[in-house]
């Protein structure tokens, strides 16, 4: 089968790794052809080949939300893109996302719509401390700011989403999966570390709660085929919704070396019609984003001198503060001694401490 991917990022790359085992040929839509993804793939076509693409392709998926919507739109017509265009389209408006969340009976932050900066900000210091997100684009901490007491950054744009700041004992997030015939299987739920907005590290598992229930009922709804990742807030127990990513993600990193299957596999195994695995996590395991620095000679040694350790490099042209550019995964045998490995690969990566890097 010929599987194609919009977008040529490190999602994609990760994804043709493990679904070559699969038996596919992949083929990869970007505009310059040096991402990761496309160094790797059976052939790339530039995005002004994008119906050539889709025709060569069996099935087509994205790796990311903001790419060619000509591409996405003509893969959908051709009835190839899974998953459909649909939560893409509610991804390019954080107001709409929010909608339907709660147009489904999903619980959200409160929140309000301004369509402009300044009602924002009133609405804003009506919640008395809130997040003043951009409605369109922006993600990873970017277009947004939080208001408090009178403090934030001016944000520029049209419409914006302000949400009541949730004052959340803990960011946790799923990793599920749904195939054609309705099958629904999921990750073990993980403990997320942020800063600034950005994902630093995560490690699985936590007790569920209600995630998995959410996470179907949200699936079911969309009728969606694949991998997707739902990150949430946790306060006092209580399972709050932050947003959802149709499509493998970055808390789901850790289960290329601590689970069963990884959400990748899992992801292309959905789109091409194959049986989808419950997941089975072996080991307590963690993923830890390098962001915005190349590791050192010393650095790989010691990292990979401990025991079940993997170092991903994506093979970025630029690195600059902030990027993504690979990550660690490592397994532990309790979460105990897991959050102890997980302390100490902090400290090689980020000597500095991580805000020098983000």
């Amino acid at each position: 089968m010929n599987v194609g991917i919009i977008g040529s990022g490190q999602l994609g790359y990760m994804m043709i790794n493990e679904g070559r085992r699969l038996g596919n040929k992949y083929f990869v839509l970007d505009s310059n052809g040096v991402g990761p993804a496309s160094l790797i793939a059976d052939a790339h076509f530039s995005v002004d080949q994008y119906k050539e693409f889709v025709d060569k392709c069996d099935v087509v998926t994205y790796e990311f939300e903001h790419v060619l919507e000509e591409a996405l739109l003509y893969a959908e017509d051709q009835h190839k893109l899974k998953p459909s265009i649909r939560p893409v389209e509610l991804k390019k408006d954080r107001s709409l996302e929010k909608d339907y969340l709660t147009g489904i009976g999903l619980k959200v932050a409160n929140y309000r719509v301004a369509h402009s900066f300044s009602e924002a900000v009133r609405y804003a210091k009506d919640f008395g401390k809130a997040m003043i997100k951009n409605s369109f684009g922006g993600y990873d901490g970017k277009g947004q700011t939080i208001y408090d007491n009178g403090n934030y950054e001016e944000l520029k744009g049209e419409k914006f989403v302000v949400e009541e700041f949730v004052d959340f004992d803990y960011e946790a997030s799923i990793i599920a999966s749904r195939s054609e015939d309705k099958s629904f299987r999921y990750h073990d739920p993980s403990f997320n570390y942020n800063r600034n907005a950005i994902f630093i590290y995560n490690y699985a598992p936590i007790m569920p709660a209600n995630m998995p229930d959410i996470a179907k009922k949200l699936m079911d709804s969309l009728d969606y085929v694949g991998v997707m990742g739902i990150e949430f807030y946790v306060k006092n127990g209580e399972v709050i919704i932050n947003e959802f990513a149709p499509r493998v993600h970055n808390s789901g990193h850790h289960t290329l070396l601590g689970s069963s299957i990884s959400q990748f596999e899992e992801h292309v195994r959905a789109i091409t019609g194959i049986p989808i695995s419950q997941p089975i996590l072996y080991r307590p395991s963690s993923s830890i984003n390098i962001l915005g620095t190349k590791l050192s000679t010393d650095a790989w040694n010691s990292i990979l001198s401990m025991s079940s350790t993997q170092i991903y490099w994506y093979g970025k042209e630029e690195i600059r503060r902030r990027r993504k550019v690979g990550h660690v995964n490592v397994t532990a045998g309790t979460v105990e001694a897991l959050i102890d490995k997980i302390g100490k690969i902090m400290e090689i990566i980020y000597p500095d401490g991580i805000e020098n890097y983000i």
